[in-house]
């Protein structure tokens, strides 16, 4: 994949990792220009991630030394990609005492689907969905709802959908839940791409602004956003 402009400065080189339900991906900002590598492969994110991210530093004549930091998809999504991303990121992150970025993954879909509003939703089994309504801008992606994990028929509208503002409806949610969540959108549903995930090419575009704003981590704070308990985590 050629290299495409990033939309707003990132300190120095950047590296981006993100992890969806089928794929894996690594991108590398650079001057201005964001470079990206994606794999498909269900639950094999662990075989994937560093490989793609040493090949685009190879590409680029760079080792790790010259990263100044790592960007993550910290979730919501699959449990054991949130879990393999951060890892990863954490362990790039301590080798060489860098600051870690972290991404919402709902917030990468909205930028990577290039619509102008839409409503993300991720599968989160359970018959639930992680869900989350975006505007995009020129520089990043702004949250018109809180993210959150829950049944389709409960899927929260934004306050401006019953004044005929268009949501495209994106992400692997709409795929097994896309008659209940159309039914919460109602007109305001202009259309729909299942096909739509979360990828480093995103992260990486939308970790500027957040490094701007001071959101950034110490590799030891990193933790995956699952917005509720995992299985293990239930209580009996």
């Amino acid at each position: 994949m050629g290299p495409v402009p990033a939309p707003t400065v990132s300190p120095g080189v950047l590296a981006a990792l993100a992890g969806a339900a089928d794929s894996s991906s690594a991108a590398v900002v650079r001057d201005g220009w964001i470079y990206h590598r994606w794999r498909a492969g269900r639950a094999e994110h662990s075989h994937h991630l560093l490989p793609l991210l040493d090949e685009l530093l190879a590409e680029l004549g760079l080792g790790p030394e010259a990263l100044a930091a790592v960007a993550f998809a910290r979730g919501p999504g699959p449990f054991t990609a949130g879990r393999i991303v951060t890892a990863t990121a954490q362990g790039l992150g301590l080798a060489r005492q860098l600051p870690l970025i972290p991404v919402s993954s709902l917030a990468g879909a909205a930028w990577a689907s290039g619509r102008e509003r839409c409503a993300v939703a991720l599968a989160a089994g359970r018959r639930e969905v992680y869900w989350g309504c975006y505007e995009r801008g020129t520089e990043g992606v702004r949250a018109l709802i809180q993210e959150q994990a829950v049944s389709p028929e409960a899927a929260v509208r934004p306050v401006d959908a019953e004044a005929g503002a268009g949501l495209w409806g994106v992400g692997g949610g709409w795929l097994d839940h896309g008659e209940a969540l159309a039914r919460q959108l109602g007109p305001a549903l202009v259309g729909q791409d299942p096909t739509v995930e979360v990828t480093a090419e995103a992260v990486a575009a939308l970790a500027g602004p957040l490094w701007d704003a001071g959101e950034v981590v110490a590799p030891a704070e990193a933790a995956p956003t699952y917005l509720r308990a995992s299985y293990a985590e239930r209580p009996n």
